[in-house]
Formats: C-alpha cells, sequence, structure tokens
C-alpha cells in the first residue's frame, strides 16, 4: 500500500509538537508564572494524534481505551498518594498525574507510530 501524505505529518507530529509547545512556554514565560513546562501543553494534542493514527491503522479509535486507562491510572496514584503521605495533596498528586499521562500518550503515540508503518511495509 502507499503511505498517505498526511500521516508522514502524523509521524513528525511529536517532534514538532514538543519544540512549538516549549516556544510557546518560554516566550510567554509560563514556567516562571504557572509552572507549565511543554509537555503539560502536548498531553491534549497528543491525545489528538493518538485518535488520528489509531483510526488509521486499526479503523477504531483508541482514545476511549486510553481515558480507561488514565482513569485507572489516576485512582492508583490517588490510592498510593494516600497510602504513603497519609492524605491527597493535591498539587503533588495533579503534577504527578498530568506528568504521567503525558509519558503514557507519549509512548503509545509512539507504538502506534511503528504499528502504522509497519501496516504501509
Amino acid at each position: 500500500m502507499k503511505l498517505p501524505v498526511i500521516m508522514v505529518f502524523w509521524y513528525v507530529f511529536p517532534i514538532i509538537l514538543l519544540f512549538a509547545c516549549n516556544f510557546i512556554v518560554q516566550s510567554l514565560a509560563l514556567v516562571k508564572k504557572y509552572k507549565l513546562k511543554s509537555p503539560d501543553l502536548a498531553t491534549p494534542l497528543l491525545l489528538m494524534g493518538i485518535h488520528a493514527i489509531s483510526v488509521d491503522t486499526f479503523k477504531v479509535s483508541a482514545v476511549p481505551y486510553l481515558l480507561i486507562l488514565i482513569f485507572l491510572l489516576g485512582i492508583g496514584i490517588a490510592v498510593s498518594h494516600a497510602y504513603y503521605y497519609g492524605d491527597i495533596q493535591y498539587k503533588r498528586y495533579f503534577k504527578m498525574f498530568w506528568r504521567i499521562v503525558f509519558l503514557l500518550t507519549l509512548i503509545l503515540y509512539i507504538l502506534l507510530t511503528i504499528l502504522n508503518i509497519i501496516q504501509y511495509v
């Protein structure tokens, strides 16, 4: 099969996205004001990319399954915070949760990209 041109965009999307988010964070000084980093802004956009690649690869979106995994991850982190700290410190919880969600979406994005490339080979 021939590789659609739009899929090449989705293959390089995470690299472009991280550079763009890093530029936005630094130019607007979001690190100093809100302690935001580029992965914090990139996560929702990676979800959009996961949807596009999974629909092209499997003809079904992987986002609902990813959302279930994210909800379970949130419950697990809340339980672990309650166990280790005695209570849930919300600032620490949300920061850890969002950063782990970024890593999860990035890993899934890379995995889906590899599966999509294998499909077209």
